[in-house]
């Protein structure tokens, strides 16, 4: 993502936010953010897809955070999975997107609410797979119901506080509260054989959660032309670069290895006119990652 692009999100989130997305026009983005119209139409198709690449972008960082916080940490740990649910509250509350994740709720554009349906699915899919991380695979055909009871439970407390007090919330409280009443329910679920979500609609979750990530060839050929674009005078990021590549041509890339240096990959480029695109990038190698590692 160039500068220009990146101008017109912030700009367009800005305005979202302040005036309402349904208030906001395209022409009001264009005096705001200063560009032609045609510029903005190289970059989204709608206004709808701009609102949709601001929160894409938002739910990539918060993807690749959650991943780069987990390596080398114990995936059974409960208080790991807490941090990582933690690292996406916080982003929406830092970057304002609460506001826009509810008027598209509330919005009758069936493209909207169909994309934010899929991502809180992949956030139920995420959710479900964590937990079998931690109670093992006896929990797996019960993964989905337990997800579902862990996300309704934060996401409907924050509403009630939201709506009964300004008082501040201490988000990674209300995780770690919910996380440690989980350790009661899940093996209770277990025991009992509570299955509520019928297997037809947990396969459409996973359907409509599906990540499609970047083949191995397109990876490949996005690293090379990534690298391709940088000067001659580039050090330590091209490094990184150079090292992801020619581990992705291999016949089997090291997952392991991958996922060290990947993390470093990106964080080379942080401030960098080259940020958003190595986030991108980043995004795209771990959604590969999780895809191979099943």
């Amino acid at each position: 993502m160039n500068d220009r692009k990146k101008h017109v999100l912030q700009t367009a989130k800005q305005l979202f936010t302040e005036k309402g997305f349904q208030s906001t026009s395209i022409q009001d983005i264009l005096d705001e953010a200063s560009i032609s119209k045609g510029t903005f139409y190289n970059y989204f198709s709608s206004k709808n897809e701009c609102l949709m690449a601001i929160l894409r972008d938002a739910y990539h960082l918060s993807y690749l955070r959650r991943n780069e916080l987990a390596i080398g940490k114990d995936l059974t740990d409960p208080q790991l999975l807490s941090d990582q649910i933690q690292i996406r509250l916080t982003m929406n509350r830092e970057q304002n997107l609460l506001p826009l994740f509810e008027t598209i709720v509330h919005s009758p554009d069936d493209e909207l609410r169909q994309f934010v349906k899929q991502m809180h699915f992949r956030e139920l899919a995420w959710i479900a797979k964590r937990l079998v991380n931690i109670y093992g695979e006896e929990v797996k055909p019960y993964s989905y119901d337990c997800a579902s009871l862990f996300f309704g439970c934060v996401q409907h407390s924050l509403h009630i506080w939201k709506g009964s007090t300004t008082e501040h919330l201490d988000t990674k409280q209300l995780v770690d509260y919910v996380m440690q009443r989980m350790e009661a329910i899940v093996p209770d679920v277990v025991k009992k054989n509570a299955h509520f979500l019928p297997q037809d609609l947990v396969e459409r979750i996973l359907a409509h959660a599906e990540f499609h990530p970047m083949t191995q060839e397109v990876l490949v050929g996005e690293l090379r032309d990534f690298i391709g674009q940088l000067p001659a005078d580039e050090n330590t990021g091209k490094l990184y670069a150079q090292f992801l590549f020619e581990e992705m041509t291999s016949e089997s890339p090291r997952m392991y290895l991958l996922e060290s240096v990947v993390r470093s990959f990106r964080q080379a480029y942080e401030g960098t006119d080259l940020q958003h695109r190595t986030i991108e990038l980043s995004a795209a190698i771990w959604l590969f990652i999780d895809k191979t590692d099943g």
